[in-house]
């Protein structure tokens, strides 16, 4: 080879190579590091997440086996100074906390780790149970109720408090009166703006009952009387033996979490779904506005909902997408009782909601889409094109009442038409014929698991959570029978559950564990995503149907849309 040929070769060389170092500046790593104590060395399974000096979201990734994290310059996109925090149960970041993320090369912190100075204010709901005394009755009593201690706020707040068994009872009485999913409720910063109240009658009805909630035989004196030995009254001191529960190992590292600031952080967003473009809706449940949040550009736009007059509490609940990509939702109203209120349709391409008048003062909560395009709220069918009621089913007089409290919840309908619901009060699956109307009771193998939210699927499988059970259940609507999976972390709370994911994967959000359980049906196989927040409120969970992989959730705690995204 010549010498001018050889200057030629070493000069388009060079320009590979550099073009290949920007390539991978451009599409590689961001920041990497490595997370470490001196009590244990390497560390895997830290949460790390970064925040842009100004952002308004921010992201986490986990560390590995060999204690390595790394976050790809997709998800660390702008140049800039970022602060960095850890979730690690029972460690607390002793090292530097900001570092700048440079747009040309990989930037580098490592993290140095050392024991908590309190780890009682690290744990979750689980991890307390967990630590107190008590059977597991008394424990039940706290957590497993439609609106237990925990549904509204962590129970630190119990364990730390001073009152006396009859100081209690007052309490649970006021407790009650806050709405659940309105109440300044967490424990980040900023907190929602405001706590709102229960309808006054409903509020005084519970105040007059013994009873506490909906657990067999369980009254409100038993509560007090057992908050009062596990907190600090009477001179006690918090337990010794805290007992966090074990960070994520293996497949639970793989993973990265995005939560994104909505707009007013007085939201409580207690439902959400997403269309065919990928944008994200949600309705305020305590406020009056319909939300969308755009990913391609990270844009939220929200639009004021019409007020009712006669209600001291309200906003839009469930809310579920047509197949013109039309989000659907009740909204309070004063001709419906509650705060859930009527339902109605708003058009993207108008900017308006509008009732629909299904010619009957009806309402439920929770919508579901069927196969052939139809909406299911409760007991009524609506054809979403004409806006007209196609068929009905009235829930409280179903037939062959196998005895209990019922409690319908979440409506479904499978390919064949027929309906579903999940009785939450009496731990049955509740199955309606599409054309006999014939009622088939189906109940949950576990005794007292109350079946609460979930989806249907393609293949007629109704996935739903079992909140008292810590179980994620399947009804196959083809046999008829109930598979349960359990999570294996007791006192969980395990919400609801998401369709099937490209894999076959289904998704469960547990506030009390501050996780998102993976099932894979084939093998059996449960792993938990912890989150970076202790606020931890999720009600809805959904696949994004542009990949079929990426799970959108609303946490209604710290007014935030979380996108979970596997990496496996």
């Amino acid at each position: 080879m010549g010498r001018q040929a050889w200057i030629r070769s070493t000069a388009a060389l060079a320009l590979l190579v550099a073009s290949a170092l920007g390539l991978q500046a451009q599409g590689g790593a961001a920041l990497t590091g490595t997370v470490s104590s001196t009590a244990e060395g390497k560390m895997e399974g830290v949460l790390v997440t970064a925040r842009k000096d100004g952002a308004t979201f921010d992201v986490t990734v986990v560390s590995d086996a060999q204690g390595k994290y790394s976050f790809p310059r997709t998800h660390l996109k702008e140049a800039g100074k970022y602060a960095i925090k850890i979730r690690a149960v029972g460690f607390d970041l002793t090292s530097a906390n900001t570092v700048d993320v440079d747009a040309s090369k990989s930037a580098t912190l490592d993290l140095t780790l050392d024991k908590a100075k309190d780890l009682s204010t690290q744990l979750n709901s689980a991890e307390w149970l967990a630590s107190v005394a008590g059977t597991d009755d008394q424990k039940s009593m706290v957590v497993r109720q439609i609106e237990s201690c925990s549904y509204c706020h962590s129970l630190e707040r119990i364990i730390k408090s001073k009152h006396t068994a009859e100081q209690f009872l007052p309490v649970i009485n006021r407790m009650f009166r806050y709405y659940p999913d309105g109440t300044i409720a967490g424990t980040e910063r900023p907190l929602r703006g405001r706590a709102v109240f229960h309808e006054k009658e409903a509020a005084d009805m519970f105040e007059k009952m013994p009873s506490w909630g909906y657990a067999p035989g369980v009254k409100k004196t038993d509560l007090a009387a057992y908050l009062a030995t596990i907190n600090m009254s009477g001179g006690k001191s918090l337990p010794t033996d805290l007992k966090p529960l074990p960070r994520p190992k293996g497949k639970a590292t793989k993973v990265i979490i995005t939560q994104y600031d909505l707009p007013r952080r007085d939201t409580v967003t207690h439902d959400s779904d997403v269309d065919s473009k990928g944008n994200v809706w949600y309705t305020d449940q305590s406020g009056f506005f319909l939300g969308r949040f755009e990913p391609k550009t990270g844009t939220f736009k929200e639009w004021p909902l019409p007020k009712p007059t006669k209600h001291t509490i309200g906003g839009g609940s469930d809310v579920q997408l047509d197949n013109m990509d039309r989000p659907w939702f009740t909204v309070t109203h004063d001709n419906i009782p509650g705060e859930f209120g009527m339902i109605g349709m708003f058009d993207p391409k108008t900017e308006k909601y509008d009732f629909v008048d299904l010619g009957e003062p009806r309402y439920s909560q929770f919508i579901a889409k069927a196969k052939d395009g139809h909406l299911v709220l409760g007991g009524l069918k609506i054809d979403p094109v004409t806006k007209k009621l196609v068929d009905k089913f009235d829930y409280a007089k179903v037939p062959n009442d196998p005895g209990g409290t019922h409690m319908g919840y979440e409506p479904a309908m499978d390919s064949k038409g027929n309906w579903y619901i999940t009785d939450f009060g009496a731990s049955y699956m509740i199955k309606i014929d599409a054309k006999t109307k014939a009622v088939n009771w189906i109940k949950t193998p576990t005794k007292f698991s109350e079946p609460r939210r979930g989806k249907m699927d393609s293949q007629d499988r109704f996935w739903f959570a079992e909140y008292t059970a810590d179980n994620i259940g399947m009804l196959d609507g083809n046999t008829n029978k109930i598979t349960e999976y359990p999570t294996g972390i007791k006192f969980s709370g395990p919400y609801t559950a998401s369709i099937p994911d490209a894999k076959g994967r289904v998704f469960s959000p547990a506030g009390a564990a501050d996780r998102v359980f993976r099932l894979d049906p084939k093998s059996g196989e449960v792993i938990g995503y912890l989150m970076p927040t202790q606020d931890f409120d999720v009600k809805q969970a959904t696949i994004d149907p542009t990949d079929n992989k990426t799970l959108w959730m609303g946490n209604e705690r710290n007014a935030r849309l979380i996108k979970l995204e596997p990496l496996d």
